[in-house]
């Protein structure tokens, strides 16, 4: 017998946990929304290196921004293959719009996160329509989807986490205590 969908999906861990809580009605769409984060968090961690945020938050400290493009596509090489890529090409674009405040990087990153956990969501689904069905796939994006849209705050806060901006506080979601923690009754 098997645990679901969600246990053969080629996937990291959080992500597993984020499609079998998009899968699990008895979750809470809250619930689902605070999975995105810690998934989000470990696939930062593969993907882009401590040296190449530091470098991409450096190139806003300077007083002087005059044209910002050249500096970010000097950091391709360290950027690596994954989403620090999409970093400097969402930077790119928001210089080009003037945008190069000390907000710039943490808009960067956020929107990199966010569109890496839309495309996740579009895997999650992809993966549902082979294992069940149709509906089910589409059920499960659904949820997904909506986690994703009210964990901006939390994406948002990791953004400034990785560039360290605010201390380092967890964004994992709180264990369960006892019976009052656990699914809300309408």
């Amino acid at each position: 017998m098997s645990d679901g969908p969600h246990r053969s999906l080629p996937m990291r861990r959080g992500w597993k946990k984020v499609a079998e809580c998009g899968a699990n009605h008895s979750f809470e769409p809250e619930q689902v929304s605070e999975c995105i984060a810690p998934a989000l968090e470990e696939d930062c961690r593969v993907e882009m290196t401590p040296a190449f945020l530091d470098a991409f938050n450096g190139l806003y400290g300077s007083l002087f921004r005059n044209n910002l493009e050249p500096e970010l596509e000097s950091l391709r090489d360290l950027a690596g293959p994954g989403m620090g890529r999409v970093v400097i090409d969402i930077a790119i674009q928001l210089a080009a719009r003037g945008e190069t405040g000390p907000d710039a990087p943490v808009k960067a990153i956020t929107e990199t996160l966010t569109d890496h956990a839309e495309r996740c969501s579009k895997q999650v689904e992809e993966h549902w329509l082979r294992e069940s069905s149709e509906r089910r796939s589409r059920d499960v994006r659904g949820r997904v989807d909506d986690g994703i849209k009210q964990a901006v705050p939390a994406i948002e806060g990791l953004a400034r986490k990785m560039l360290k901006l605010e201390p380092g506080s967890s964004s994992r979601s709180q264990k369960q205590q006892g019976l009052d923690d656990g699914v809300k009754l309408p």
